[in-house]
């Protein structure tokens, strides 16, 4: 059953590559303790959200249609995930072709690194919707379970769009600019679920409460439409049609691909990009530090999903505008909490940033055998990381000035603390961003990221205690 080049064994290989790039081997060290501690929270919370739902049970065509939209969220965060690994396996590895020389089978190949995708994107939806499902069987509501084969199913359907986009896409625009749309797709949906949440407060309740009235089902819920949300609720019959089209997708795609992956159409060698190669452009600085610096900042443009990672850590700006502009009144809570909100922002964004181009760096030694001392090294990466996230703070600095000048003090001392903690935790312990080259020592530590959110919180938490007349009024029970 597992003798090499059988289905068996290539399965079992992919899924030792693909663990071997998680985040969390990619961290090696402070990893166990971190996972446990935020599993048995997450499982704890999830209990507690389970006790709310029994107790507060929705009608049955309000379930079907959040069951609806939660799975077109997921689908479109799976594929979306699902395109930038397509891309690693199908081009950034470099072994494609060399299989394809083999005795082994391609379509066998290509259907165990499509399967290995599909089990990659749907796991960590599935771990954390399961945490809910399992607290919901524990209370006796066992239809919950029906989580685990449905974002099993939804993982297949989202792994084999994402192969046919991805075959599509390099064949025209090249990997690039492939991995680019599928950190767009993402973005686009990050944004438009926050903004989903937060339209209650710029939509008036009876054309909100009309617009959700509009879009839920009839009757019995009958019909394709709703089959993939009463299967999530647990229907057997509707569970079973969902896994079988999940499956039907799969096949259909996979047996479509086959031919040109055998052909060795879809491999990084058969690509050859349209129009002339463009000619790397810039002048070298003059000074060591001028060089190095915009060394760094150029690692951190050429980081792929910069601009969609930076907008979501940078989504704290929009309640922060809105309170600014008045158009947001939190209870309890007055316009001081920009200042905090900013402050832990900045110290995200600045471990963020210095995490990258740690990570990015190819050639550490090779800079260290310069005629430059290691401070400069050092300290022109954290100016860079610096410069990079006080650009994106000028503008909601600016904003407190000319809205609340009497918080700039606070704020700026503030920013100054926290960029400069997490600026020295991520240099020496960068977030787990960057998968290592083979032979490449890893450079990524969740024990970082963690140590990070809490400097940031100190800090942020310091400024509320600064600038709040009341700080803790808000715990107050009315």
């Amino acid at each position: 059953m597992f003798a090499p080049a059988s289905f068996s064994w290539l399965f079992l290989h992919e899924l030792r590559v693909l663990w071997r790039g998680s985040i969390l081997v990619r961290t090696q060290n402070y990893v166990l303790v971190p996972v446990i501690a935020v599993a048995l929270m997450f499982q704890g919370a999830a209990f507690i959200l389970a006790w709310q739902v029994i107790r507060h049970p929705l009608p049955e065509r309000e379930m079907i249609l959040v069951a609806d939209l939660n799975l077109f969220f997921f689908g479109v965060l799976m594929l979306s995930r699902a395109m930038t690994s397509a891309i690693d396996v199908l081009y950034g590895r470099g072994d494609v072709d060399f299989l394809l020389a083999s005795p082994i089978a391609p379509g066998r190949v290509l259907a165990v690194r499509m399967i290995g995708v599909a089990f990659s994107v749907a796991a960590p939806w599935a771990l954390l919707g399961g945490a809910l499902a399992n607290a919901m069987a524990l209370f006796g509501q066992y239809w919950a379970l029906a989580i685990y084969p449905m974002l099993l199913a939804e993982g297949f359907i989202a792994a084999a769009l994402a192969f046919a986009i991805v075959v599509v896409l390099v064949g025209r625009v090249g990997p690039k600019l492939a991995r680019r749309a599928g950190h767009a797709l993402a973005l686009v949906m990050g944004v438009f679920i926050f903004a989903l949440g937060q339209a209650p407060r710029f939509i008036d309740p009876v054309t909100l409460g009309n617009f959700w009235e509009s879009v839920m089902p009839a009757g019995h819920a009958t019909g394709l439409k709703w089959m993939f949300g009463r299967g999530l609720l647990g229907e057997p019959r509707p569970l079973l049609g969902s896994v079988a089209f999940g499956l039907a997708v799969f096949l259909a795609i996979w047996a479509a691909l086959e031919g040109q992956f055998a052909a060795g159409a879809v491999t990084a060698a058969a690509y050859r990009p349209a129009g002339a190669e463009k000619r790397q452009g810039g002048a070298f600085r003059a000074r060591p530090a001028a060089a190095i610096f915009m060394k760094n900042l150029r690692l951190l443009t050429r980081f792929p999903g910069v601009v969609s990672q930076t907008v979501y850590r940078s989504l704290t700006l929009v309640p922060v505008a809105m309170i600014l502009s008045g158009r947001l009144h939190m209870g309890g809570v007055g316009i001081e909490v920009v200042a905090p909100l900013l402050i832990f922002l900045a110290g995200q964004l600045g471990l963020f940033f210095i995490s990258v181009m740690v990570g990015s760096d190819e050639s550490p030694d090779l800079a260290r055998t310069a005629p430059v001392s290691p401070r400069l090294l050092s300290g022109a990466a954290l100016a860079a990381a610096a410069y990079a996230t006080l650009l994106l703070m000028a503008a909601p600095v600016l904003g407190v000035l000319i809205r609340q000048a009497h918080l700039l003090p606070v704020l700026l001392a503030g920013l100054i603390g926290v960029l400069t903690s997490n600026l020295i935790v991520g240099f020496r312990m960068p977030i787990p961003l960057i998968r290592a080259e083979f032979g490449k020592a890893q450079t990524g530590t969740l024990f970082g990221l963690l140590l990070g959110v809490g400097v940031s919180s100190v800090w942020s938490l310091g400024a509320w205690l600064l600038v709040a007349p009341h700080p803790f009024a808000w715990l107050a029970i009315h």
